[in-house]
């Protein structure tokens, strides 16, 4: 008995379907994709923006705790002490003198947002020296100011950076090289707004002259005296 040929395959048949693997993405899969994206995104950026804001906080408050240790330490120790902001390098670290040191009558020079060195700074022993200048130059010695351990050589480190700063005694805020913050044994300070920022965040450091308090303010603020 002879056998009947297997007719056509039935519609529907994975028989004679071909697959395409190489299809590519529909345009449903990548507005899916996108928006699995987009969410993964708007989550992220807020999470690492606190992330910034938390370093930023922590480190505003050391440079907080800084000022308020060596303000303590000029008045148990009896002598003036000053913290050395180096904003080229983003760092801090304190000073101190041996004795009461007074800030010199003539004031502190300053050009384009940074200081001038004073004269007695730049005074080196020399034979054909004044009297005057011998006297100056000793003075100078005496009441120089040396690296302390109050405050160790500390870097805001990360991406924290120093913007400017303005203490009672500049000119004008600075913007670049070191600017200094004295405290005295008498318990004085001088008032000053140091800003430090990451990225487009400004943190504001004010320091009170008669207590050596320090407020940390999550935003840019000048001093109430400071010069503009």
């Amino acid at each position: 008995m002879a056998e009947t040929p297997p007719g056509p395959p039935r519609r529907g048949s994975s028989i004679g379907m071909r697959a395409h693997p190489d299809r590519g993405m529909t345009l449903v899969e990548i507005s899916v994709a996108l928006a699995v994206a987009a969410l993964m995104l708007a989550v992220a950026v807020p999470a690492l923006s606190a992330v910034t804001r938390a370093q930023l906080r922590q480190k505003s408050g050391q440079l907080a705790g800084a000022i308020r240790s060596l303000y303590g330490s000029a008045a148990i120790g009896g002598h003036s002490c000053r913290l050395v902001l180096d904003l080229d390098a983003n760092t801090y670290w304190s000073e101190c003198a041996k004795t009461n040191v007074r800030l010199s009558r003539e004031g502190e020079r300053s050009q384009n947002g940074a200081r001038i060195a004073s004269r007695d700074e730049l005074l080196q022993p020399r034979e054909a020296m004044s009297e005057e200048d011998r006297e100056r130059l000793e003075l100078a010695r005496k009441g120089a100011f040396r690296a302390s351990a109050d405050v160790p050589k500390t870097e805001l480190g990360g991406s924290v950076k120093f913007t400017d700063v303005w203490v009672q005694h500049q000119p004008e805020r600075y913007t670049t090289g070191k600017s200094f913050l004295y405290f005295w044994s008498s318990g004085l300070t001088e008032e000053a707004s140091i800003h430090v920022a990451q990225g487009g965040d400004v943190f504001t450091l004010l320091v009170s002259p008669l207590t050596g308090r320090v407020k940390v303010i999550a935003d840019r603020e000048d001093a109430p005296g400071q010069r503009r």
